[in-house]
């Protein structure tokens, strides 16, 4: 598994962490896990009404990707979370888990999933390159000004893949996705870096506390996180990239029974570290 920071090496700041899951592990992951079993009832009434066998191995790997991720960073058992969905169905931790925060994103290959202590925040994942016909429909989603930025840029088709994938992660993060559009949003990505300021020009003073991290992904994929943690904090990765990604401390041994009952004590006696 590759892990370890992204951009400037931060310690002292908050932290926030960053899984990908190969979308051709989720079958082992299930199989060591429990699979559908791990899931609560309502979640599996959604798994099943997905229509096509890819839709319902990447619903499956976001679930458990995410309890994974969870456990990973807390040391409690995968059986703890409990989810509901707040405003525009985003899902989330009931009230009163130890101030963590996650948001998932999932696309053909690829399951991403980043998780905060205290710190909104947003993931989306994209394979890319696009095709050309998604070029010409995304194209039509931004305003007139940003159509201008991209057909300035030296690679329009790359600097349209990358703008999307940060507006997604930005507008997730802040709890709305794309209902309002994307209009007067504008990135500046840090010299030498894969930093990513935002300007919002419908919410100024919301934007100025979010940081942006922008990466590819060996297996042709571009990845955004947005934290709205003011500039401080740092990524730290975890690809689950390959078979052997799939054992202990990684992933807690299964099966991983459905939602129990709350944690007894925080902070457990032997949690993961920050």
């Amino acid at each position: 598994m590759n892990q370890g920071p992204d951009g400037p090496d931060r310690p002292d700041g908050p932290v926030t962490d960053l899984w990908t899951l190969a979308e051709r592990l989720v079958p082992e992951l299930a199989e060591r896990t429990g699979g559908e079993t791990a899931l609560t009832p309502d979640e599996r009434a959604r798994h099943a009404r997905r229509r096509s066998p890819g839709a319902r191995r990447r619903f499956l790997g976001g679930r458990l990707l995410r309890r994974l991720a969870l456990s990973a960073r807390t040391g409690l058992p995968p059986g703890t979370w409990r989810f509901t969905e707040g405003a525009h169905g985003r899902p989330e931790l009931v009230s009163g888990r130890h101030g963590l925060r996650f948001n998932v994103s999932h696309t053909e290959g690829l399951i991403a999933c980043v998780v905060t202590e205290g710190y909104a925040s947003g993931v989306d994942v994209e394979r890319v390159p696009f095709d050309d016909e998604t070029v010409r429909l995304l194209t039509t989603q931004f305003d007139e000004a940003q159509r201008a930025v991209l057909a300035g840029a030296p690679d329009p088709a790359a600097a349209l893949q990358e703008m999307w994938v940060l507006s997604e992660a930005y507008l997730k993060g802040i709890g709305i996705g794309l209902v309002q559009g994307l209009g007067e949003l504008r990135f500046t990505r840090r010299a030498g870096s894969g930093e990513v300021t935002v300007a919002d020009g419908r919410r100024p003073e919301t934007c100025r506390s979010w940081r942006l991290d922008l990466t590819g992904h060996g297996s042709g994929h571009l990845v955004a996180v947005a934290v709205d943690d003011g500039g401080a904090g740092r990524l730290r990765r975890h690809d689950l990239a390959g078979p052997g990604d799939l054992v202990p401390p990684d992933v807690p041994p299964g099966p991983w029974p459905a939602a129990g009952p709350p944690a007894a004590a925080w902070p457990p006696a032997a949690s993961a570290a920050p």
